[in-house]
């Protein structure tokens, strides 16, 4: 991954009373962020909960914006919604959270969620995450259960203020309780953190049902690992995971998670289709694969191993247009089944991932916490959290916006 150098962090002076300190991109043909110490408080919408930021962590998608100078997609992506394409309106970034209530909006009132136990009514003091997809709530995908791929969904720390920032406010719908007055005992800030992505990972697997079925997971990153201990837990036969950077941590954790091989493809393919002959001949391929690294070569990969009428889940997403893609050979001609993954189904996804991680049958709370790094970040110290992933130190890291956490 190509870096910027940039100067060392130092500690910023603390925000004065309703301010904030946060993260935020200014620039889309510029590498890195900004760090802010006088951006206003968010004010809170009528139906809106405002959050006081425990624990943020960073993913791909954060990286890809770290690093947007060398990335067109991410770039049209954070431009979508311009009335100019060529313009861009500096955003706090960040969408991986959770935190305490601090305030809710006039509109939030008991006697409108009457229906709603007050055990699961979100109040002040309570401790949360959300889903930070936005949607419109009126178009045909969102009528019909299908919200997660709204045709004008806005990503807040994408498309609209997110979370890398000491406050951060969304609609009540979005928010998630995790525990009542701030108890964070069942699930500690550092995996309440992580819940978008573990959502993603559940999607993929949730849409894939690998029940007694064999499963490539291509990509061995803080989603391949998740989909990995999900694939075992889910009742897959046999898994194969691939990777190619910081291979023995990751094919370490990765066996712990349950692969019964984890193969190092950064010089070429060869060992994967040959393990997949060895194993898979009956049926001429996996039955299932998960690609989540977003690699040119794992999607050849994807589509080479797969067997005749099998199943194909995309979540990776490629830095371009993949080019001598033969879609007739690889997909037609295979009869093979293609499903493209974004987001979490909202809020199916949500249900089903805190029911799990409520659950000690599958002791998930343990294998990710052992994908995010033990140290804890400040905002100051971004760059350096950066350095670390750009240079694979670490594959998931937290910063913590309002000072040290569990």
């Amino acid at each position: 991954m190509q870096t910027q150098t940039l100067p060392r962090s130092i500690e910023s002076k603390e925000p004065a009373p309703n301010q904030m300190k946060c993260l935020v991109k200014e620039n889309l043909n510029v590498n890195g962020f900004s760090l802010k110490t006088d951006v206003p408080k968010p004010p809170l919408g009528f139906d809106e909960v405002r959050i006081r930021v425990l624990t943020t962590s960073v993913c791909g998608t954060d990286k890809n914006i770290y690093l947007s100078s060398t990335n067109e997609g991410i770039r049209k992506e954070m431009q979508r919604y311009a009335a100019n394409k060529e313009d861009y309106n500096p955003i706090i970034v960040g969408h991986e959270f959770c935190g305490i209530v601090d305030e809710v909006g006039p509109g939030v009132t008991p006697d409108r969620w009457s229906s709603v136990p007050r055990q699961l009514l979100i109040e002040p003091g309570d401790y949360v995450t959300a889903e930070m997809h936005l949607s419109c709530g009126h178009c045909l995908q969102c009528h019909t259960g299908n919200a997660h791929i709204c045709a004008s969904v806005r990503v807040k720390g994408v498309h609209l203020d997110g979370c890398f920032a000491q406050w951060v406010c969304l609609p009540y719908k979005n928010v998630i309780l995790l525990g009542k007055d701030g108890n964070t005992t069942e699930i500690p800030t550092r995996i309440g953190a992580l819940l978008d992505a573990f959502g993603n990972a559940v999607h993929i697997l949730q849409a894939s049902d690998v029940r007694g079925k064999s499963v490539a997971i291509l990509g061995a990153g803080p989603i391949g690992l998740m989909a990995t201990c999900l694939a075992k837990a889910f009742g897959a036969t046999r898994i194969y995971l691939t990777e190619t950077t910081d291979v023995d941590r990751r094919c370490a954790l990765g066996t712990t998670f349950g692969a019964d091989e984890c193969l190092n493809v950064s010089q070429g393919s060869h060992a994967l289709y040959q393990s997949v002959h060895k194993h898979e001949t009956r049926c001429n391929g996996v039955d299932v694969v998960l690609e989540v690294s977003g690699a040119a070569s794992a999607y050849q990969d994807a589509f080479h191993v797969v067997r005749n009428g099998g199943i194909v889940i995309l979540f990776g997403i490629p830095r371009g247009p993949l080019s001598h893609f033969d879609i007739a050979e690889s997909v037609i001609w295979k009869g093979v089944t293609v499903q493209g993954i974004f987001g979490r189904r909202m809020f199916d996804t949500w249900e089903t991932m805190l029911r799990l991680l409520r659950s000690d049958q599958f002791d998930i709370k343990s294998k990710l916490d052992k994908i995010v790094a033990q140290k804890h970040y400040r905002l100051d110290e971004h760059q350096e959290a950066f350095q670390d992933l750009a240079q694979s130190k670490e594959m998931k890291l937290i910063f913590t916006p309002n000072g040290p956490q569990d």
